[in-house]
């Protein structure tokens, strides 16, 4: 399964909803883009690799998702990997 690459900024209340909802198999990972809401703790605590990227953008986090990518395919798009 494919790792999930999830940019964050200031979403603490869907984090939960979204990441139980991934595949079992697929990572998660959410790019923590300096969100004043605690979205990434919340993330990491719900098993998520998180990664920080200080530049904010949306362009900037999905490019750091996929640096920090291991699987050969990474997608962004979720319909792919809800259940």
């Amino acid at each position: 399964m494919p790792d999930v690459i999830l940019p964050v900024l200031d979403e603490a209340a869907a984090r939960p909803w979204v990441l139980g909802r991934i595949q079992d198999g697929s990572r998660p990972i959410v790019v923590d883009n300096r969100p004043t809401d605690g979205s990434a703790g919340i993330a990491g605590e719900l098993g998520a690799l998180v990664v920080v990227e200080s530049t904010r953008g949306f362009g900037a986090a999905c490019w750091a998702g996929l640096a920090a990518a291991s699987d050969p395919i990474a997608v962004r798009d979720m319909a792919a990997v809800l259940r």
